[in-house]
């Protein structure tokens, strides 16, 4: 079973917060729960979006389609009553005549007499989305008990008359619809065990924080802000020091300073921030300083399109400032990895003492999954930590960079007694005092090159999902792991032998790893949400290998389960023969931001 619904309304009127107490009401039902926002880059205006899928079997792909349609204003209408299917429903309020608009015959009208309705509750205008979302749970015959739950944790801490008029509200729309329409289908709880439904920058933030992080900087960018956000809400309950910059320079070098004096800590942005980062990860890079940076994708170059999805930064990440050095990236591709993950880059950076950069995108970042729970048995490795030294000769420093055979030398804290050594920006000698000494420069960049050859031992291989003999093998990095997780499913009900290798650790590549699993497979196609195959490229250089095809979307949206499906079976028709190269474009292709364009 699975049930897609869809809000629509004005920026400012609750969309985000409606779209969240809804998905609530499913994963406490035990239900698998995907929400997918939308909005414009505007602070006011606009139309802002919240799809929100359930299922009985897992769900991790935004569709096309809906089968409700919660129409807060006449935009709503509009732009998506052609997403309604067959059977389906559009609930709206009253007021918003749809007389102008072309509906399709089988699809159902509930207008609501939200005024009337929030009279009879006692309740205020700012109470309409309690209405609403009980006329959805009547639309659907799913028990208004469990919206009352939600709306006790939700405005609890606004004292019991706010909740009461909430229930109240929620009541008068679900007993209405009940009263005047049969419902379109009949949803009931399926576990009695909640699942926890997170923001993919919730789970990042909560990984961090399990992996050791005692300090966070950050200046707010989208999609990365909401990290900032919620660890700021949550720095007394974890016991950890959150600090709002005055820019993201300021916020790398907090960062880089207190993973020098022994905390560990991280930064977040997204890709404008970053790029006034590269200086500072340099120095981190340089000082071999650990540091954990996550970079929240969006649409580039410049500001480009900042509330919507791209994977056009992963050669960024990959040569961001100047030089030679040895970085990490790690690109989580589902909410439990960007819990594990997270925590374990702290890991890599204090083991190896490089910058490891975890990108993300705003599909990931802002998007609401569920989940069973995380893995928190987290292991805390802070590598060559040189706690006690002997004294050292006269006039002497300690070798903070000693040549060593893995490339990693001890790290003392500041303070550490006989540790005094000099970290700076400056290429220098076992010290780190400053030299220009050609030798000691060519030792010192193959020393830290030499982290690599251990790094790579680490970094598990690509994991493998699916059939095994299958005709059909998807490629992914990142978030692009969400539909095609979903495709699995469709390819299975359509016949199809299909499976999946996802690469969650993009850099450093392995060459024997990667040809080993993609050397055994028929017909490969790698997705990626870009418009130059940036991961296919990075295959190519450091493995030399190519996948069959390649399909590319970059319109500002993710790619869907339903596309990734319809473009395979074109191929597998076609025998697997043809363009190596698939743009996928939108069905939908209205502007947002622009309402007046279209008379509303």
């Amino acid at each position: 079973m699975k049930l897609t619904f869809r809000i629509g309304a004005q920026a400012g009127a609750g969309v985000m917060v409606t779209g969240r107490m809804l998905g609530r009401c499913f994963t406490r039902g035990g239900y698998s729960v995907l929400a997918y926002p939308e909005y414009p880059s505007l602070i006011r205006g606009g139309h802002n979006v919240f799809q929100i899928r359930i299922s009985d079997n897992g769900v991790s792909s935004p569709i096309t389609k809906c089968d409700v349609l919660l129409a807060l204003n006449k935009d709503a209408v509009f732009y998506h009553k052609d997403a309604v299917v067959d059977g389906g429903v559009i609930v709206y309020d009253e007021k918003i005549d749809i007389s102008k608009f072309k509906l399709g015959k089988k699809v159902g009208k509930v207008a609501l007499p939200i005024g009337k309705l929030l009279e009879k509750a006692g309740a205020d205008e700012k109470m309409t989305n309690a209405v609403e979302i009980g006329a959805t749970l009547a639309a659907i015959d799913y028990p208004i008990e469990i919206f009352e739950g939600v709306l006790r944790d939700e405005f609890g801490r606004k004292g019991e008359a706010v909740v009461k008029k909430n229930i109240a509200a929620a009541k008068a729309g679900y007993d209405f619809v009940k009263s005047k329409t049969k419902p379109i289908t009949s949803v009931k709880p399926i576990s009695e065990k909640r699942k926890m439904l997170i923001g993919g920058n919730e789970a990042l933030a909560l990984g961090a924080v399990k992996g050791g992080m005692k300090f966070y900087a950050a200046y707010p960018m989208t999609p990365a802000s909401t990290i900032l956000h919620y660890l700021i809400a949550k720095e007394r309950d974890f016991n950890i020091v959150v600090k709002q910059t005055e820019d993201e320079i300021a916020a790398m070098n907090y960062a880089v300073g207190a993973n020098f004096a022994g905390v560990r800590a991280a930064t977040g942005t997204s890709g404008g921030g970053f790029a006034l980062m590269t200086e500072a990860l340099g120095l981190a890079a340089e000082s071999e300083t650990p540091v954990v940076v996550f970079l929240a994708q969006r649409g580039g170059p410049s500001t480009g399109m900042p509330t919507w999805t791209e994977q056009g930064d992963l050669r960024f990440a990959l040569h961001a400032s100047q030089g030679d050095f040895l970085r990490c990236v790690i690109a989580p591709g589902d909410i439990n990895e960007c819990f594990s993950l997270a925590a374990e880059a702290f890991n890599i950076a204090e083991k190896y003492q490089i910058p490891v950069i975890v990108i993300s995108d705003k599909f990931l970042s802002e998007s609401y999954l569920s989940t069973d729970g995380f893995d928190e048995k987290i292991k805390v490795e802070r590598g060559k930590i040189a706690n006690s030294l002997p004294a050292l000769p006269p006039n002497t420093r300690y070798k903070r960079y000693e040549i060593t055979k893995d490339g990693v030398s001890p790290r003392p804290f500041p303070g550490t007694p006989n540790g005094m050594h000099v970290a700076s920006s400056y290429e220098h000698d076992e010290t780190g005092y400053s030299s220009e000494n050609f030798a000691m420069r060519k030792e010192q960049v193959d020393k830290r090159a030499r982290k690599e050859e251990h790094l790579l031992k680490e970094l598990p291989a690509p994991a493998a999902y699916g059939e095994k003999n299958a005709d059909v093998t998807l490629i992914t990095w990142g978030s692009m792991k969400l539909p095609a997780l979903e495709a699995l499913h469709r390819f299975k009900q359509e016949g199809i032998k299909a499976n999946l290798v996802h690469f969650a650790y993009v850099y450093p590549l392995d060459e024997k790893k990667v040809k080993e699993i993609l050397g055994k497979a028929k017909h490969t196609v790698l997705l990626e949400n870009n418009s130059t195959g940036q991961f296919a490229g990075m295959l190519k250089q450091y493995c030399g290998w190519e996948p069959d095809f390649l399909m590319l979307k970059y319109t500002g949206r993710p790619l869907y389960a339903e596309e990734v499906v319809g473009e395979v079976k074109k191929l597998k028709k076609a025998g697997f023969k043809g363009k190596k190269e698939i743009r996928v474009l939108d069905e939908e292709n209205l502007e947002y931001y622009n309402p007046k364009k279209y008379g509303l």
